[in-house]
Parts: structure tokens; C-alpha cells; sequence
């Protein structure tokens, strides 16, 4: 082809036609620069083929990160909302004037009340990891990508406020177990790595202790933290939630 086109060149060099040399070239140079956009455009095709892939991909691991992340919301919340339950009934203030039965009255159910609750917050590490190699950008969904961004600030307001529960804890509740409630009959523990002799420690009046003035407000003041940390989950549940259905709308237009 090349030998083509120079052999033709000479010979309109040759015979002196000028006007149909210049054309020629011109369409020569045509072709070339057609030929240079093609090669452009296949290449800009495999880059965007290419870019396209590394998108679903990164999208189908924050979709499992993101079910794993819901799956421990939801674990959460339950057992927020178990403390919820438990924490209303021993202050004897349900709606329904439902009393605490006998069997809420046991240490095993009473020492989780006072000195436990759900610390975790849900933990997305694919979006984390995205965000520090700057891939982001590889998102195209606009929306996906505002939505991680209110979805990081979100789990870092519930870990505040997480971490404000704990100091109140650990400041102000604990002293129920200091303090109202022999902690002693505590030391057995359930899974046997601890093993005493608590036949001789008294046993714990709870339904004597939760009426004390200061018992009740502090149990309150827990019960009010956590309320508020369960509100937070909810939320950031739902948010959870919203950005699956987004990124699996978004795989299947692939």
C-alpha cells in the first residue's frame, strides 16, 4: 500500500501535473488523519471497555461489603433494642404496665443490663480502600458516590456517639455495680474459664435496688443513650439499604 501511493506521487510528479499532485496529497494526508482517529477511538473504546470493567468490580465488592455491613446492623439493633426492652421493664415503666416477670430478676440477665451494651459500628472496608487508592472516580454513578460520602459521615457521627455512651458508662453507670449490687456473685463465668464458690455471697434484691432514686436515674440516663444510639442505627440502616439497591440497579444496567 505504502509503494502504492509513492509510486503514484512520482509519477504525477513526473508528468507535471501539479493541481491533481496537490489534490492527491491532500487526500493522502486525509487518510492518514482518518486513519490516526479510528486507531483513537478503538483505543478511547478499550480504555472505556477497560474502565468499565474495574467498575463493576469495584461495585460488586462494595455491594458485599455493604450486605455484610447491613447483616451487622441489623445485629446491632437488635441487640439495642433488646437492652431497650430490658431496661424499660426493670424500671417498670412500659406503656402497657406490663411488669418485669420473675425470671428478668436473675444475675445473668441483670448484669449485661447494667454494664453491657453494643459498642461496634458497621465497618464497609472496600469503599475505605477505594478511596484511598483514588478510585472513586471510576464511579460514574454520581449519586452512589454522594451517597458513600453521607454514609461515611454517618458511621463515624454513630461512633461518636457510641464512644459518648461508653464515657457516660464508665463514668456514671458502673457505679451501680461499685456500689448498689454485690458484684461478687458475677465472678462464675458462663463459659467456665472461671470457676468460684459463691454459695456464701448474698443474694442481689434487684427489684429492691432498681426503686432507689439513684439507681433509677442512672438506668434511665442509659436508657436514654441508648435510645439515641439506636435512632442512629436505624438511620444509618436505611442508608445501608438505599445505596444496596443503587449499586445493584447500577450492575444490572451493565
Amino acid at each position: 500500500m505504502i509503494n502504492f501511493f509513492r509510486k503514484t506521487r512520482k509519477k504525477l510528479a513526473d508528468d507535471n501535473k501539479p493541481l491533481q499532485y496537490a489534490r492527491y496529497a491532500i487526500g493522502e494526508i486525509l487518510l492518514v488523519v482518518v486513519g490516526i482517529l479510528i486507531a483513537l477511538q478503538i483505543n478511547n473504546w478499550n480504555e472505556d471497555q477497560r474502565a468499565r470493567a474495574e467498575e463493576r468490580t469495584l461495585l460488586e465488592n462494595l455491594h458485599e461489603d455493604l450486605q455484610a455491613a447491613s447483616e451487622q446492623s441489623v445485629g446491632f439493633i437488635k441487640k439495642e433494642e433488646l437492652l431497650i426492652d430490658r431496661l424499660i421493664m426493670v424500671l417498670d415503666i412500659h406503656p402497657n404496665g406490663k411488669p418485669a416477670p420473675p425470671e428478668y430478676y436473675v444475675d445473668s440477665i441483670i448484669l449485661p443490663m447494667i454494664w453491657e451494651f453494643e459498642s461496634n459500628v458497621p465497618v464497609v472496608n472496600s469503599y475505605a480502600e477505594i478511596k484511598n487508592t483514588g478510585k472513586t472516580s471510576l464511579i460514574r454513578n454520581r449519586e452512589i458516590r454522594q451517597k458513600f460520602t453521607n454514609l461515611e459521615l454517618s458511621i463515624n457521627f454513630l461512633n461518636t456517639q457510641v464512644k459518648d455512651r461508653l464515657t457516660v458508662q464508665q463514668i456514671r453507670i458502673d457505679d451501680i455495680a461499685e456500689n448498689d449490687i454485690n458484684l461478687v456473685r458475677y465472678a462464675n463465668a458462663p463459659d467456665k474459664s472461671l470457676i468460684v464458690a459463691i454459695d456464701k455471697e448474698p443474694e442481689n434484691d434487684y427489684p429492691t435496688v432498681f426503686k432507689r432514686p439513684k439507681v433509677r436515674n442512672l438506668l434511665a440516663m442509659k436508657l436514654l443513650l441508648t435510645r439515641d444510639v439506636l435512632k442512629f442505627r436505624l438511620e444509618l440502616q436505611k442508608e445501608i439499604q438505599d445505596i444496596v439497591d443503587l449499586i445493584d440497579k447500577e450492575i444490572s444496567a451493565f
